[in-house]
């Protein structure tokens, strides 16, 4: 598998492997075992003498940077070359064991399982476990730590999502239909108001009364002509 790493990178890069690893050689570290610590193997056994480890090592560790993120991670030596050719989606290489100087990148996000989630109370009766993780860098990585480590509550916190949401565009075309029927009632009946004004003064204006007695015509014609000589 190594050898088939090997011929895929690039020259350049192997040379650089090289001089990392030359390098590496005099910075190897042990790290902490719990057999440092407490030595001894059998200890509940009650009949058989104690066997005690004297000595614990191993082939050592070299810290490696992620390039971007500058997280730190102890590896293996004999583990280094495999590890120096991963590579990103984009090509780039993720780990260096050159120190980059910065301390890692921490986000304030939390993770929408934390105890300190507003919805928590919620989720507990769920049955949602909570999730300590609270330096997230981004909105969109806490969207994608869901999806990776709590893949079926996050399932079911979208579901409830695009249910609420479905149910709240219900509710809002209800009210613009309701809205919309209301303005159509309020410009009829004014309308047939306003004919029947209309008519109203329609009907004045063909109203005419004759001087003397004060006798009403629907308009000036013959007979309203003949009734006003005659007052006369």
């Amino acid at each position: 598998m190594e050898d088939t790493q090997k011929q895929q990178a690039d020259p350049e890069r192997e040379a650089m492997i090289a001089e990392m690893l030359r390098e590496a050689e005099s910075t190897k570290i042990e790290l902490p075992s719990e057999l440092t610590k407490n030595p001894v193997l059998n200890r509940d056994a009650k009949d058989e003498p104690p066997t005690v480890v004297s000595t614990v090592s191993s082939a050592g560790y070299v810290m490696v940077w992620d390039s971007r993120t500058y997280v730190q991670a102890p590896v293996l030596y004999y583990m280094l070359p495999q590890v120096l050719r991963k590579k990103r989606a984009d090509g780039s290489y993720r780990w260096t064991t050159n120190n980059p100087g910065k301390r890692p990148q921490r986000g304030t996000y939390k993770c929408l399982l934390h105890k300190e989630d507003p919805n928590r109370d919620h989720y507990a009766s769920l049955g949602f476990r909570e999730c300590p993780k609270e330096n997230i860098t981004s909105p969109y990585q806490v969207t994608q730590h869901m999806k990776s480590r709590h893949k079926r509550e996050w399932e079911s916190i979208e579901d409830a999502r695009l249910k609420a949401e479905r149910a709240e565009d219900r509710d809002i075309q209800r009210m613009l239909a309701e809205a919309l029927a209301g303005k159509v009632r309020e410009t009829v009946e004014p309308s047939q108001e306003s004919k029947k004004s209309e008519l109203s003064l329609n009907g004045t204006k063909e109203v005419f009364a004759c001087p003397i007695c004060g006798k009403e015509y629907q308009s000036k014609g013959k007979a309203y002509k003949a009734h006003v000589r005659a007052c006369k």
